[in-house]
């Protein structure tokens, strides 16, 4: 599974020469199809942004089009899509000795896949704001800075600096049965101006039907 330290070093080459340099455009398909990109007249600029499912041709595009291309990382049919919404995605990126009640792993699992390298360890200690306990490179706390403003459905949401995507750390301060010690990026179809390649937020690890996943090839150790 990918880790936010992976993450990081794809979004930062989107955002280069090398890339398409700019935001890459939502994924605003509602029955999650992959590859699909907002049309321009959909509004993108708050949360929740518009979307419908793939059909609406008004609406959203997909992946072989003029408008499709703008959400690959390169601006073309060669670049890695659905990095802005879509459905949100896992990381392998966890708080230290805090695997969620529902991941699936115990503390000791846990431990022994950040000491192999396959999950990024942050601060036990991390809370919503503790963006100093960011990696270098993994594209958190380096989207500052940060600030909140109040949504039109209601509720201040923290936006990095970074095109306004969302920026909560992992933490455990939602609900001590509930940790939301693991980590998501990207957004969902729905997030509007939070969602984004910048988008990182907690998650307590468990299944979910809006959250996927993405695969990386890495040596064994």
């Amino acid at each position: 599974m990918m880790k936010n330290t992976e993450w990081g070093a794809a979004v930062y080459l989107s955002h280069s020469q090398y890339g398409i340099g700019n935001e890459i455009n939502m994924n605003n398909a509602s029955d999650f199809y992959t590859g699909y990109s907002a049309a321009p007249n959909t509004n993108q600029s708050t949360a929740t942004g518009d979307s419908s499912e793939h059909t609406e041709g008004s609406k959203t595009q997909p992946w072989n089009t003029p408008i499709g291309y703008l959400a690959s990382t390169s601006g073309n049919i060669s670049g890695i899509y659905d990095m802005s919404g879509g459905a949100w995605e896992y990381m392998a990126a966890c708080m230290e000795g805090i695997p969620g009640k529902d991941s699936g792993f115990d503390t000791q699992t846990l431990e022994s896949e950040m000491a192999n390298g396959y999950i990024d360890k942050y601060n036990k200690n991390s809370s919503y704001y503790t963006y100093n306990n960011r990696i270098l490179g993994d594209a958190t706390g380096e989207m500052g800075p940060f600030y909140s403003y109040y949504e039109f459905e209601g509720g201040s949401y923290p936006h990095g600096s970074w095109y306004g995507d969302n920026g909560i750390f992992a933490n455990t301060s939602y609900d001590s049965l509930y940790d939301t010690s693991w980590s998501i990026r990207g957004g969902a179809w729905w997030s509007g101006v939070l969602g984004g390649q910048f988008y990182f937020s907690g998650h307590s690890g468990e299944a979910h039907n809006n959250g996927s996943f993405r695969l990386v090839l890495a040596p064994l150790n």
